[in-house]
């Protein structure tokens, strides 16, 4: 019966200092990841600007093949978004949709999953550097004012955001990477098509 009182005790007191710790958390959640790809930022700015080609790199879409996918609004840029179902665990449901863009260096997204109150967004930020394109994805979370328990869980859950979504971040990065990368330039003759340079020749 000792033992038990002392097991007891020792659970009750861990306890009793995670709900110390949880008080004095922060509800706000950050966690970002980076890779140098060498490519263009137009390449790199449309593979993170359109949903359809988000899921071609999103460490998700490889994780369940068999997830259902929604598609609204416009093809890419602000009002562009996509909902999701899986069976799958680590997929889930949820939607998200894009805010803001800069072309060539910034998309904002909204983020909402299932089950899970509070506000989430992401961002993947694009600067030119010396080896090519600096792409930084970053995750933000923010549970206040959504009731004491939900506020409580993902205070608990943001201590291990960066464990539990970092490596799908790096996997997801890595996959835009080799698609950036192995994507082509655009050949001479088309990009003077798609700058008008041709007809100014022509005239």
């Amino acid at each position: 019966m000792k033992i038990l009182k002392i097991a007891a005790l020792i659970v009750g007191s861990i306890i009793g200092l995670i709900i110390i710790a949880l008080a004095f958390m922060s509800p706000k959640t950050h966690m970002e990841r980076s890779i140098i790809v060498e490519a263009e930022p137009s390449v790199v700015f449309n593979l993170a600007n359109n949903y359809k080609n988000f899921n071609q790199w999103s460490p998700w879409a490889a994780i369940d093949p068999d997830t259902k996918y929604q598609y609204q609004g416009p093809e890419s840029g602000p009002g562009c978004r996509m909902s999701w179902e899986s069976d799958n665990d680590n997929v889930g449901a949820g939607e998200q949709w894009i805010i803001e863009t800069e072309e060539n260096r910034y998309v904002k997204n909204g983020l909402k999953f299932g089950g899970f109150d509070g506000e989430y967004t992401s961002e993947l930020i694009i600067e030119p550097v010396s080896e090519g394109t600096k792409l930084t994805w970053t995750y933000n979370g923010d549970v206040s004012g959504t009731g004491m328990m939900n506020v409580a869980f993902g205070k608990f859950f943001g201590m291990f955001m960066d464990s539990m979504l970092g490596p799908f971040y790096e996997s997801g990065l890595a996959s835009l990477k080799s698609l950036a990368e192995a994507t082509p330039l655009p050949s001479m003759d088309n990009a003077m098509k798609m700058t008008g340079m041709d007809s100014l020749q022509s005239n």
